[in-house]
Order: C-alpha cells, then structure tokens, then sequence
C-alpha cells in the first residue's frame, strides 16, 4: 500500500480519500458544527502504524 490519509479526530488510517468511513466521519463532524481537522499523509500503513494508527476496517486491505 502506498499513501495513507488521517484525520487529526480519529485513530485510524485510510487508504484513499474516497472511503466511505472516511467521508461519513466527516460529515457527520460537519452536520454536529465540529470544526474539522487537517489530513496527515503518511508515506506508506507501516509509517502510521508505527506514529500509533490502527488500519481502517473499511478500506485498507481492499484496494
């Protein structure tokens, strides 16, 4: 896997921007009026796993 995408509200990395739990994060922040945080790109899962995020259950491994 290559690039991985966080946000600074979850513990969890995604492997795309498109992904469903990703998004649903984010607009359910967004419909609550959180103010919402920045992404973190991390070069590669073993990067963000070792800066202590776990692997989204909903895209990582199925792209």
């Amino acid at each position: 896997m290559s690039e991985v995408i966080t946000t600074g509200a979850g513990d969890r990395y995604h492997a795309a921007d498109d992904c469903p739990a990703l998004q649903s994060g984010r607009l359910g922040g967004e419909v609550q009026g959180y103010q919402l945080h920045g992404e973190q790109r991390f070069a590669s899962a073993a990067e963000a796993e070792a800066a202590g995020w776990t692997p989204c259950g909903t895209c990582v491994g199925r792209r």
